[in-house]
């Protein structure tokens, strides 16, 4: 079995009991548009991941273009979105099958590396799938802004009733229009 995958095979989960035998791991070229992600653009990137006996590090990177809607105008603009990103996601029925301590991680068969347990916050069960189109749309996902901002010269929102600057002001008012910077 080839560690690459063919140019224009799309993203499909692969067993993790087949990328266990790959000492080089699986490599993916990413150019297509993910089902979980709406974008303007294909995402384009690459992806790799190795068995490393109870874990399995994956690294990778990825950009896109999807449209938001700003949270102060409500007008839509595009976005770019990317991440570079290396995670370890922890083998653990495994590692207790074969009677590894949840803080001693294997890393090539021989060489240990002692990690904290707490920092394996994600898991995946041994016996299943990794699924690579779900952790690209997972990356991309944590790279979304938490307030939609179309810019720096955002109009902000339109306000009704508003007096217009010409507009004479009530005269029970004025003292309140001093005040105004």
């Amino acid at each position: 079995m080839s560690a690459a995958q063919p140019a224009g095979d799309p993203l499909q989960p692969v067993p993790l009991q087949e990328l266990r035998p790959l000492a080089e791991g699986r490599h993916w070229h990413v150019d297509q548009t993910l089902s979980e992600l709406e974008s303007l653009t294909p995402v384009r990137g690459e992806l790799h991941a190795v068995h490393r006996g109870n874990i399995l590090e994956v690294d990778g990177h990825a950009s896109t273009i999807i449209t938001l809607r700003c949270d102060r105008c409500l007008q839509h603009y595009n976005h770019p979105l990317s991440f570079e990103h290396h995670e370890v996601l922890w083998l653990g029925d495994q590692a207790r099958l074969e009677g590894i301590a949840a803080d001693t991680v294997l890393e090539g068969g021989s060489d240990v590396l002692e990690l904290d347990p707490d920092a394996l916050t994600e898991s995946l069960d041994p016996t299943g799938n990794f699924d690579p189109e779900h952790w690209v749309f997972e990356q991309l996902s944590l790279q979304l802004p938490l307030v939609n901002r179309c810019g720096s010269d955002c109009p902000g929102p339109e306000l009704l009733g508003a007096p217009a600057e010409d507009e004479p002001i009530d005269p029970r008012w004025a003292a309140l229009k001093k005040l105004q910077p």
